[in-house]
């Protein structure tokens, strides 16, 4: 009977046992799978304001804590999401503690859509190499309320006023500042007609294959052919005779005479040694071509071929003289 005690009371020690260790058994496995729970990588995204108006800023948040044998994948975040713009990105700030850490990057964005927008949801990796296993977790979606600029039912709204025509209020300054600018401006291109117009005559009178004498007589001889006096055309006689003159004479003293007067041209005779006779003769072939040209002068024809015979003479004797000038000289 007391050998049955015995064993009775051995038998309730060992199952007492067994419960315990199984008990310490399921209690270190519970331990573990908290401990590992409690090491899975969390994300926390915040905003400073879920109500705000079109273009104003929104600071986005986004927290990761993980420990330090993850590799994680940052979530990109495009320029530009539905109804959302970003307008900068902060660096990623790391902290670490035990062999956790903590990263945190601020996002400015900002929305032009009105109305109840939401932030999407954005994939973070991680990656554990030890467990060989991948972890993707995502943000928050958060709701925004976007709207206009409420108004001000305080302030008095004001009728639509016309169009004001904007009044001409140049000081005086101004329009003698103008005027004298409109002025130069004139007086350089008119210079800069009159010099390119003064080098192109000047050379195409002093280019030429005849000396000026041939080149002379060659013209009043063709002059003459035209027979232009019995046509009744004597302006165009005059005219023609005169420039031939005046080309030979600024041949050969080398000097443009087509823009001298009949005055300035007897004056310039001087420098050929003409005697005054001949000066005489010559006079009155240029006034009368004078009168012609400009007073509408129709001398009668026997008038007109003296002039010819005089403009012809003079032109012999300057050359004639100038010929024995230089041969003195």
């Amino acid at each position: 009977m007391r050998m049955n005690c015995l064993a009775i009371l051995n038998n309730e020690v060992t199952i007492k046992m067994k419960i315990t260790v199984k008990f310490l058994w399921v209690l270190a496995g519970w331990l573990i799978s908290m401990q590992s729970f409690a090491q899975l990588p969390t994300i926390k995204t915040t905003v400073d304001k879920q109500n705000i108006l079109i273009g104003e800023r929104i600071i986005f948040t986004v927290q990761a804590n993980f420990s330090d044998n993850y590799f994680v994948t940052w979530p990109s975040i495009p320029d530009s999401v539905a109804h959302f713009e970003v307008i900068a990105r902060h660096k990623i700030d790391t902290v670490e503690d035990n062999g956790s850490l903590t990263c945190t990057q601020q996002v400015i964005i900002t929305s032009f859509d009105s109305g109840k927008n939401m932030i999407p949801s954005f994939a973070m990796n991680f990656n554990a190499p030890q467990n060989k296993s991948d972890i993707n977790v995502f943000t928050d979606s958060i709701p925004i309320n976007v709207a206009y600029s409420p108004l001000d039912s305080v302030k008095t709204f004001h009728d639509i006023k016309p169009v004001i025509e904007v009044s001409d209020n140049w000081p005086l300054w101004m329009w003698i500042a103008a005027a004298l600018s409109l002025l130069v401006l004139i007086g350089i291109i008119i210079f800069t007609i009159n010099y390119f117009r003064k080098n192109k005559t000047e050379k195409k009178i002093f280019q030429a294959k005849l000396s000026p004498f041939d080149e002379a007589i060659k013209s009043l001889n063709d002059l003459h052919q035209q027979e232009l006096l019995q046509m009744g055309q004597a302006k165009q006689f005059h005219i023609k005779l005169s420039d031939i003159f005046k080309r030979y004479i600024s041949r050969k003293l080398n000097r443009n005479m087509f823009n001298l007067t009949s005055t300035g041209m007897l004056m310039a005779m001087n420098e050929t040694l003409l005697s005054r006779e001949d000066t005489s003769l010559l006079a009155s072939s240029l006034k009368m071509a004078d009168a012609v040209k400009f007073a509408k002068y129709i001398p009668p024809a026997y008038e007109s071929e003296q002039a010819f015979s005089n403009t012809k003479n003079v032109i012999e004797k300057i050359d004639k003289l100038q010929s024995v000038n230089e041969t003195k000289n």
